[in-house]
Formats: C-alpha cells, structure tokens, sequence
C-alpha cells in the first residue's frame, strides 16, 4: 500500500496544500502549532473518517471556513484509486465521500482503501482512558479491516439504545423485551468472538514487542476480559438482570461492559506503571495492531508516527528502527533530527524531509539539516 499524493482544502491550519511523495519514508519537522499533526490527521481522515485527536468535523474546519476538503491518490495491488472527502456546515452538516470520483452513500464502503496505524502521544488514554478506550481500541481495529464486524457493532449498539429507552421508560411488559434482547444476544456474541479472536493474536505478538522494547525488562500481558463469561447463558442473565436494569434504566450486561486488561499478575497497569513504561506499553500495544492488520489483509499498513521517536531512548529507537525494517511507507512528525539521523542512516534508503511552518510545506533535503 503506497500514499502517492494528499492534497487538503481549509483543514486545521492548511488554506492549500498539495504534496506528492517519492519515498518509503518521509519526516515532517517544525515547532509545535506549526501543523505536523495536522496533516498526519488529514491521512488518517481517509483511514476512518475520524480524528485520532477526537475532534469534531466543525472543530478541523480551518478558521472562519465552512468547508474542508481531503484527497488522496493510493496505490494498492498494482490498482490507484482516489480517496475524496468533503464536510460542510452550511444549511445541514454533511460529508461527503468518494472513490474514483464516484459519491459513496455508506461509510463501510470507504474505510478500509486506506489502511493506517497511528503511533500518537495520545495513545496513552488506551492505559489511562480506562475499559471505554480499551473496547474502543479493539473495536477501531477490527471494524478497519472487517466489513462485517463493523455492521454487527453498529447494530448491536443500536438495538442496546431501543433496550435501554424501553428500560428508560419503565416499560414493564416482557414481551417488549424479547425480540430485542434475542438481537442483543445474537449481535453480541459475534461481537464477544471477534474481540476474543482479536487479543489472542495480539497478546503474544504484545509480549514480544514489549520484551524487546524495554530491553527485557517489561514483561506485562494483555488479556481481553469478556463481561459475559458464559456466551451460552446470556440470554438468561439478561432475563435475570431486568428488574435491576428497569431500576436503573440502562443495561448492565453485555460486550458494552467488556474490558482489556493490560499489566502484570492481575495489577492493571494503572495501579504501578511508570510513563515510560505506559509509552512503551502503547507502542507495542500498536505495533501487535500493525502486524494484526499485515497478517489480516496480506498488504503493509501506512504508519502514522506521530512526534514518538524523540521520546523514545537509545535502545527504543533502535527497535523502532528495527520495526521500520518490516514495515511499508510510514510518516513522522518531529521538531528535528536531533538523535534520529544515526538510525535513519541504517534504512539505507531515499527519504523525504518536509519543513512546516504556519501550514506551509518545504520539501528540503536531509544533508541541509
């Protein structure tokens, strides 16, 4: 999977912007607030149409504009499509995504031509962020790649919202409850499996990238905790949990309640973890994600590394590096190559270096820094 071109229209702090990229690996550095992020964002955009800053579209608009616009030429399997994507505030707000020029009414049919993995700073909410971020992780993972898996979360959220109104509305009659909580359980065990079948592949896959990242030092597990132990009594424990759930007025069972525990001998993380063994923590917590979805659709993911590497010590880097070696086109951000030239060196390879400042792009070369 190759990223051959972004162009973006009135996004964060970009008015115009049109870069074509020649290289495997490509550096964007500036000072903060210059706009390296941002335009790593406008990448990911096209992944998932959504922020991994969590941002609303109003809020990635630029300043005092009603329109953004993102578009992209990706190569995949010898195949170039064009990746489009368009809001609007004005009258209703409203996105609109293409494919090759054509319109795409359903957003499943767009995420997945471009592949990411972002390696962020705020990769630290999936320790500290509790099991929401943790559920939400496994789900981003597997609704990029899984059609299906994408359908059934979104269904089952929707029919837990019609339980949860009934609940709400203290609807007593039992048979309200019945059809719903049949699709609840049917969506929901699907939902259970995948997630399941997800963490086991990544939680050896973890442990190696963990060992190796901290020097041999770390060694934490991860381990998906389902909400519902027994998938065969489901039904029964929501008919058994209904009186509990009408006093409260939300359902108190289910994959929604999931969690992923991530630590040492039953201690969460949270409960001893230093910063930098939580930043090594989510490295290798994405790195097991990187090579999930490698293994998954037989094609490399595009990395999105976002201000990590300078972070990071003379060993880490040298397992990023490593970690490079195995990887396709990946993209950084960093205030400079203070600490990085030595290791980009041993890539061997042409690479591309960006200068940005105040949303403005130079591309310069690597002798001059």
């Amino acid at each position: 999977m190759l990223l051959e071109s972004v162009s973006i229209q009135n996004f964060r702090n970009y008015k115009s912007l049109d870069i074509n990229f020649n290289s495997r690996l490509t550096f964007f550095i500036g000072e903060n607030g210059e706009g390296k992020t941002n335009f790593l964002e406008s990448i990911q955009m096209l992944s998932t149409l959504k922020s991994f800053r969590d941002n609303s579209d109003d809020e990635i608009l630029g300043w005092s504009k009603d329109t953004f616009y993102i578009g992209a030429n990706v190569l995949r399997d010898n195949v170039r499509q064009k990746l489009e994507l368009g809001y609007t505030k004005k009258e209703s707000k409203k996105k609109k995504i293409k494919v090759n020029g054509d319109e795409v009414s359903k957003k499943i049919e767009f995420i997945g031509n471009l592949v990411t993995v972002v390696f962020s700073p705020l990769d630290l909410k999936i320790i500290d962020g509790g099991p929401a971020e943790r559920r939400r992780l496994l789900d981003s993972i597997l609704s990029m790649i899984n059609k299906n898996y994408h359908i059934n979360i979104l269904e089952y959220n929707n029919i837990l919202k019609h339980r949860n109104t009934l609940l709400k509305n203290k609807v007593s009659s039992i048979k309200e409850f019945i059809p719903w909580e049949q699709m609840l359980v049917q969506r929901g065990n699907i939902v259970m499996e995948e997630r399941e079948a997800l963490v086991e592949f990544l939680r050896e896959k973890f442990k190696t990238n963990l060992f190796d990242l901290s020097g041999k030092k770390d060694d934490f597990e991860i381990a998906y905790i389902p909400n519902i132990k027994d998938k065969n009594k489901y039904m029964e424990l929501l008919n058994s949990k209904r009186e509990t759930d009408l006093r409260l007025g939300y359902t108190s069972i289910g994959p929604h309640r999931d969690d992923l525990f991530i630590g040492k001998e039953k201690r969460d993380i949270t409960e001893f973890g230093s910063q930098g063994q939580k930043r090594s923590t989510v490295i290798s917590i994405r790195t097991a994600q990187f090579q999930y979805i490698k293994n998954k659709i037989n094609d490399t993911p595009i990395l999105l590394i976002d201000d990590v590497i300078r972070e990071l010590d003379i060993k880490r880097r040298e397992y990023f590096v490593n970690l490079l070696l195995g990887s396709g086109q990946a993209f950084f951000t960093t205030t400079d190559l203070e600490g990085i030239k030595d290791y980009i060196g041993d890539l061997k390879e042409k690479i591309q270096v960006f200068m940005v400042k105040s949303g403005e792009m130079e591309e310069v070369s690597i002798e001059s820094l």
